[in-house]
C-alpha cells in the first residue's frame, strides 16, 4: 500500500502500489487483484506473507505455473491466518511456517523472523523522559485503550517528553507531537530517541523497536473490544513476552521500577560463536 513508510523503504525499486485492503474484504483483494494482473504477467516467482495481498497474487502466479510461496506471518504462534486457511486448499503453493510446533502436513517450517536476542540491564536505573507511543496504521481500527494508558502516566509525570504515531485513531487532547504516519528513517530516529517505546502488539514495529535495542512495551489489540478483527496480536504478545522480550504496557506503567527497568535494558541479537 501507499504509505510513508512503504515509499522509504522501497526507495529505488519497481513498485506497484495497489489499493489499501482492509481486513477480510473480498472487494478489496479483487480490487487489488486487477490493479497488479498487468504487473503479475512479467513475474517468474512471488513471495508473501499475507493478507489480502497474498490471496490476491499468489493464486494467479501458481495458476500460471510460477513459483508462489507463501510464508505465514510469525505472529500466528498457534496456526494459519484466514489468509494461509485459503491458501491450503489451493494447489501449487509453497507453504511455510515460523513457528516448529505447527510446522505438519502441507506446512514446512522456514526461516523465523525472530532471531534469538539477549537482554542487558544496565546498572543505573533511570526513570523515562522521552516516550513514543505508536498505534499501528490497520484501518479502520482505533486504540484508545493504549493511548489511555500513556495518558494517564503522562498527567501524573509531566516532565515526559511523548511523541505518538496515531494511524487512523484520531485524537485531539494529547500533549506532545502528533503525526498520522511518519516515514520509516524518521520513525526509527524517533525509536533511538526514546527511552521508552509503547506500541500496540504488532508484530513488524515490535521487531523494529528490537532491532533499535529497545524493550517494547506492548498491549495486544482485542476483537472483543473493536480494536481488531481477530485476536491473533494476543498470540505474539504472549509469545515475545514470555521469551522476556517484552512487557505488557498497562502492568509497566503501574510500577515504575518496571518503566525504569526497561528504560535501562538493551536488546542486541545473540550471535552464533566462531568455532
Amino acid at each position: 500500500f501507499d504509505t510513508p513508510q512503504s515509499r522509504t523503504l522501497l526507495k529505488g525499486h519497481k513498485v506497484i502500489h495497489v489499493p489499501y485492503v482492509h481486513p477480510r474484504d473480498l472487494v478489496g483483494i479483487v480490487r487489488a487483484s486487477l490493479s497488479s494482473r498487468g504487473a503479475l504477467a512479467g513475474v517468474e516467482a512471488t513471495v508473501s506473507t499475507g493478507a489480502g495481498l497474498a490471496l490476491a497474487a499468489l493464486p494467479e502466479l501458481a495458476l500460471r505455473g510460477k513459483p508462489a510461496v507463501y510464508i505465514e506471518s510469525v505472529s500466528r504462534v498457534e496456526g494459519p491466518s484466514v489468509s494461509g486457511k485459503i491458501l491450503r486448499r489451493l494447489p501449487r503453493i509453497g507453504l511455510y511456517c515460523q513457528h516448529p510446533a505447527w510446522a505438519n502436513g502441507p506446512w514446512r517450517l522456514g526461516p523465523s523472523v525472530l532471531a534469538d536476542r539477549e537482554l542487558i540491564v544496565s546498572a543505573t536505573m533511570r526513570p523515562p523522559r522521552r516516550i513514543l507511543v505508536t498505534l499501528g496504521t490497520i484501518a479502520p481500527y482505533r486504540f484508545d485503550r493504549l493511548i489511555n494508558v500513556v495518558q494517564a502516566y503522562q498527567r501524573t509525570h509531566p516532565e515526559c517528553q511523548v511523541i505518538w504515531q496515531l494511524g487512523c485513531t484520531k485524537r485531539t487532547d494529547l500533549v506532545g507531537e502528533t503525526y498520522e504516519q511518519m516515514s520509516t528513517e524518521g520513525f526509527t530516529a524517533v525509536i533511538e530517541w526514546a527511552d521508552l517505546v509503547v506500541a500496540h502488539s504488532g508484530v513488524g514495529v515490535a521487531m523494529n523497536i528490537l532491532d533499535q535495542g529497545k524493550m517494547p512495551l506492548l498491549l495486544a489489540r482485542r476483537k472483543y473490544l473493536g480494536e481488531h478483527v481477530d485476536d491473533h496480536q494476543e498470540q505474539i504478545y504472549r509469545y515475545l513476552i514470555e521469551r522476556g522480550l517484552a512487557m505488557d504496557a498497562q502492568i509497566a506503567f503501574a510500577d515504575p521500577a518496571m518503566l525504569a527497568t526497561v528504560a535501562s535494558t538493551e536488546v542486541r541479537e545473540s550471535l552464533p560463536e566462531a568455532a
